[in-house]
């Protein structure tokens, strides 16, 4: 007879294969990318345009246009106004989102799949016929600039601002996807038209779909909603030039009501298209990537500085940037920082044990069948493949990509891509009760308003 110990849990098992869906790709006369994954297990198909400009468009002098471009799409679109753009999409079954990013501009759009060709003349409208007019503009406006408001009093977004501006300068990824009070009130109509005819381009797209339904019939609906749209001359992709960083300097923002500090710690980072993309993530998760990685055990467990610090790789198709983010009380801030440093410089010197480095694989290998489950998740990777150009098996061999990290990995992209010497340090808090304790690291310290200028 067997006995069961029933105390200790069981082992897990081999974790079972996973195929992502066969993908068929198709480029029509007017250079529209069209990619098709048939998925039968749910009524649902999933429905996404990508336009590769994105905020990395914008100047500093309208910064937030490809947003707001973006959120103008579902405000009007052919022969609809607004209020029966939505009515006419719920009638269907259906839910759409418009969005950009720095990379690109997006539309989604999931409906049930049975109402998929009516729902393609909404698609194609709203992609293809935006009315783009000046109430649309401004209410888009209005509410742009009250959220912007708010972000002045929200000390996390005062840093990450920040430290972009810094690392970036005001060129591509210095500025705020959603711009700031200035740019925003000075974007006109013209401008949003002009982007829209520049950008939203049918040899600068891409249409993803996604579900319950087959390739012939996604690209016969496909063909028949935009094989007319006229294309144009692609519009050249800036170039991302980040200000050099010699050596680590403190930038301090203050804000004398408050009882903690914001802290950012990083320098550049890579683009997603980096070839240590996989190492870096498995790496980054070890050092803040999840709840039990170094630095939020170090911050949050062992000294009780912070509820939660984290680090991360901003995975661009430019290099975005490395940032370490943590809340800390205003008197443990100079503690805090040192501690960020110092695992900076742990890391990078490759001591990583097995068991965290196993532990790490087995929790990103296990999370990721679940972000491949729906026609939306499926849609989702689609037009990250596109966009970033990864290959097609890729997500058959993520798990196996994720499996063949080991510890000589680690050690050497964690030396190559992190530098705690060059470091950028943004800190908002309490100026008058943390500037002193932060000479004690010997770094440069520019006292800077929440705006970026300098404070005399």
């Amino acid at each position: 007879m067997t006995t069961i110990d029933r105390t200790t849990a069981p082992p897990p098992g081999p974790p079972r294969p996973y195929h992502f869906p066969h993908i068929t790709r198709t480029t029509l006369a007017n250079g529209l990318r069209v990619l098709v994954a048939e998925n039968h297990n749910a009524p649902i198909v999933s429905l996404r345009t990508l336009i590769r400009s994105g905020a990395d468009h914008d100047v500093a002098e309208l910064a937030g246009l490809a947003s707001i471009t973006a959120d103008l799409l579902d405000e009007g679109a052919g022969s609809r106004d607004a209020v029966k753009l939505a009515e006419d999409i719920g009638i269907l079954g259906g839910a759409v989102a418009t969005g950009a990013d720095w990379d690109a501009s997006y539309i989604s759009l999931d409906v049930l799949s049975r109402n998929i060709e009516p729902m393609i003349e909404i698609f194609a409208d709203v992609t293809r016929r935006a009315s783009l007019d000046s109430p649309s503009l401004e209410r888009v406006r209005s509410e742009r600039l009250m959220e912007i408001l708010q972000q002045k009093d929200e000390a996390a977004i005062i840093a990450a601002k920040r430290f972009a501006s810094i690392l970036y300068g005001t060129g591509a990824y210095g500025n705020s996807v959603i711009g700031n009070a200035e740019s925003v009130a000075r974007i006109s109509v013209a401008d949003v038209r002009r982007f829209y005819t520049q950008h939203y381009l049918p040899n600068n797209t891409s249409i993803v779909v996604a579900g319950d339904i087959t390739p012939e019939a996604a690209l016969r609906l496909i063909e028949g909603a935009f094989g007319d749209w006229q294309p144009g001359t692609e519009p050249p992709r800036p170039t991302v030039t980040p200000n050099p960083v010699e050596s680590s300097r403190i930038y301090l923002i203050d804000r004398p009501t408050a009882v903690q500090s914001e802290i950012r710690v990083g320098h550049i980072g890579v683009p997603r298209s980096c070839e240590d993309y996989f190492p870096l993530s498995v790496m980054n998760a070890i050092l803040g990537g999840v709840f039990n990685s170094r630095i939020n055990l170090n911050l949050r467990e062992r000294h009780g500085y912070t509820y939660g610090a984290r680090s991360q790789f901003s995975f661009r198709r430019q290099a975005g940037p490395f940032v370490v983010a943590a809340p800390v009380r205003n008197e443990v801030t100079r503690e805090s920082v040192h501690e960020i440093l110092e695992e900076l410089r742990h890391i990078r010197v490759g001591e990583v044990d097995d068991h965290e480095l196993n532990d790490v694989k087995s929790y990103l290998m296990g999370v990721f069948p679940a972000t491949v489950q729906s026609a939306s998740d499926v849609a989702g990777r689609l037009v990250d493949m596109e966009l970033y150009g990864l290959p097609e098996n890729y997500f058959d061999m993520y798990r196996e990509s994720i499996n063949a990290i080991d510890k000589p990995t680690i050690a050497r992209v964690a030396h190559k891509y992190i530098d705690p010497d060059r470091a950028l340090i943004v800190i908002v808090g309490n100026a008058g009760q943390i500037r002193e304790s932060l000479g004690g690291f010997g770094y440069p310290i520019h006292e800077l308003d929440i705006e970026g200028g300098a404070v005399a």
